[in-house]
């Protein structure tokens, strides 16, 4: 009898599920074309709606938070209200981050990570029409989400992550975009990059190309032309903060990268890791060159004989000695050549990557 009665019962909810999904996609498609203009500081009627409408959605989600479809199609419906009406959806603000903040706490799931993304790319301090008490508390509220989620990543490794980690890093260029003199200068600034070398030994491609375009966009911040805007006392600032980041971190992060090209990486990231190592030794060019040396002796013994990893090391000095223009790209080259030759001849073993293994990210914050 209960078989039946959970055949029955499954049957039901699947029925309201598909039904919920149904309606949720039709609002979605309601905030994506019923965009009618308004001139600022003037209500939009739209949003009035969406006040009506928003406290069902939320309590939809609360009590399918365990159900990734309805989650997903939830943050997608708020993801383009906030897209289509920008800053006149402010009235919403504060519930539609709380529900996303309690949400990702509690399902783990990466789309209230690219739903936050959207709030924090509409309401930074840059753009028109924007409060500045609103852009602190938007900012607040992404730190919020990164605290939670660098526990999430400290509590489980990163094979377990592989979407969220996606998510996490695309949000998180958009953060060091838009506010990176309130993120570099933060408590999360070193366990954020810790945690992307982390992700580094993932090998599927989507997690380790954010992680890697998160890693390239930050090291701009070390040199004359960072990624994002700012005035140049205050850029000054930052280079500092970065430059000592990758004092005390880069040998891990050129250990990781290089294994990562060597071994484990999706062959579409090989260019943005050699990008960061090229990266690496435009800023730390004596530092990156010992830590690049220090990672070939890891490597086990018989794969790369004393000779071959001589003159690498060799022809890396070179380069880096030469006053021609050109000496960086055959560098690129010279490191590209040298992986591919050694990934080509190497089977990583099933036991791990010995000397190379990453160390397990720790978050106490």
């Amino acid at each position: 009898m209960s078989f039946f009665f959970l055949v029955f019962f499954s049957s039901v909810f699947k029925s309201w599920a598909d039904r919920a999904l149904d309606h949720i996609n039709l609002l979605t498609h309601f905030a994506q074309q019923v965009v009618p203009y308004v001139p600022s500081g003037v209500p939009n009627p739209a949003v009035k709606y969406w006040e009506e409408v928003f406290p069902i959605l939320s309590t939809i989600l609360s009590n399918f938070i365990d159900f990734i479809p309805i989650c997903e199609r939830v943050c997608r419906c708020w993801r383009f209200m906030v897209i289509s009406y920008r800053t006149a959806i402010t009235p919403l603000l504060a519930p539609l981050a709380n529900n996303l903040a309690e949400g990702f706490a509690k399902s783990k799931q990466g789309c209230f990570l690219w739903a936050t993304s959207a709030i924090l790319r509409e309401f930074s301090e840059d753009r028109e029409h924007v409060d500045d008490g609103i852009a602190e508390n938007i900012y607040v509220f992404f730190e919020a989400q990164a605290t939670n989620m660098l526990r999430m990543m400290s509590d489980l490794p990163p094979v377990d992550l592989p979407d969220v980690i996606e998510d996490f890093y695309r949000l998180l260029i958009d953060a060091l975009l838009y506010y990176p003199h309130k993120l570099i200068p933060s408590a999360l600034f070193t366990p954020i990059f810790q945690a992307a070398i982390s992700a580094l030994t993932l090998e599927k491609q989507e997690p380790v190309s954010a992680a890697l375009h998160y890693l390239r966009d930050l090291l701009t911040y070390a040199g004359p032309n960072p990624a994002g805007s700012g005035d140049h006392q205050a850029n000054g600032q930052l280079r500092q903060i970065v430059r000592q980041l990758l004092t005390a971190h880069g040998e891990a992060l050129i250990k990781q990268t290089l294994a990562g090209m060597m071994i484990t990486f999706p062959r579409d990231c090989f260019a943005d890791g050699s990008a960061v190592v090229l990266s690496m030794f435009e800023l730390l060019p004596t530092e990156t060159t010992v830590w690049v040396e220090r990672t070939i002796q890891m490597l086990p013994a018989g794969t790369v004989a004393p000779a071959e990893a001589g003159r690498l090391l060799t022809k890396i000095r070179e380069k880096l000695a030469s006053p021609d223009s050109s000496a960086f790209r055959s560098l690129r080259s010279l490191l590209q050549d040298f992986t591919n030759t050694y990934r080509r001849r190497y089977v990583a073993p099933r036991d791990g990557l010995g000397e190379l293994e990453a160390d397990k990210f720790h978050f106490t914050g």
